[in-house]
């Protein structure tokens, strides 16, 4: 089993990283600048839903 713990603190901290990703994201006037912030704000949500799975599986 996975040491639940230490990967749900990576969680948290990669789920404010990509928060952060997306308030600046949203301050950006350039749209292509705008956009490249929001899919890697995306694909940093899409490793936090493997790594919940991860914790679930046995």
């Amino acid at each position: 089993m996975p040491d639940v713990q230490k990967i749900q603190q990576c969680v948290q901290t990669c789920t404010q990283g990509a928060n952060m990703l997306r308030s600046a994201a949203n301050g950006i006037n350039d749209s292509r600048l705008r956009d490249m912030l929001t899919q890697g704000a995306h694909h940093i949500e899409l490793c936090i839903r493997e790594c919940d799975t991860a914790t679930k599986v046995q």
